[in-house]
């Protein structure tokens, strides 16, 4: 599979879960605030792990994969805390998914900035670190907030940034058929000279 078609699979994994996540919320905004933690610590560490393999393939470029690594770390760390401990109270979930949300989200942006000229959907990742700033800033305005706002906050926002992950899964996608439909007629003509 080539970088490209990876990529593809990394923004598509991104966007489904983060559009999981925030439909499951929204279509329950009832959640328990147990239930609404364990889902939102499988999203952050879904999201966690799929920025810590982007970071990965862009090592090269240092410092961007190392903020990606970081905002990538930080998801894991707060999958992992919901996970070993559940009966977060609504003010805990509160405080950590604002956190989440705003360390994440300035750290995308300054990613975007740095690589704006190498990513081929930047826009996509500015415009997802505005969002993630946004929620994680309504967040802490409102810490003592019930379980079914904080369930709406971060149902709206994940459904916002998933979509604009998806979104840009598909424009790589149909940059990268683009390309393979221009260079295939020129490696036919190639094959047929040689013979």
């Amino acid at each position: 599979m080539t970088g490209s078609l990876k990529s593809v699979w990394w923004l598509v994994a991104r966007g489904a879960a983060a559009v999981v996540f925030g439909a499951l919320t929204l279509v329950w905004p009832q959640l328990t605030a147990l239930a609404l933690a364990w889902a939102f610590g499988a999203y952050a560490l879904v999201d966690g792990l799929v920025l810590t393999g982007s970071a990965w393939r862009h090592r090269h470029e240092h410092r961007p994969a190392l903020a990606c690594a970081g905002a990538g770390a930080l998801g894991v760390v707060a999958g992992v805390v919901t996970a070993l401990w559940p009966g977060l109270t609504a003010l805990a979930l509160v405080v950590m998914a604002g956190v989440w949300a705003m360390v994440t989200g300035c750290l995308e942006l300054w990613v975007a900035m740095r690589m704006r000229h190498e990513l081929a959907h930047a826009w996509f990742w500015r415009a997802s670190a505005v969002v993630s700033v946004g929620a994680g800033v309504l967040l802490w305005l409102r810490p003592d907030a019930g379980a079914v706002a904080i369930a709406f906050v971060l149902g709206v926002y994940a459904l916002i940034a998933g979509g604009l992950w998806l979104a840009a899964a598909w424009r790589e996608y149909r940059a990268h058929s683009e390309r393979d439909s221009r260079s295939w007629p020129r490696s036919a003509s190639g094959a047929r000279v040689a013979h």
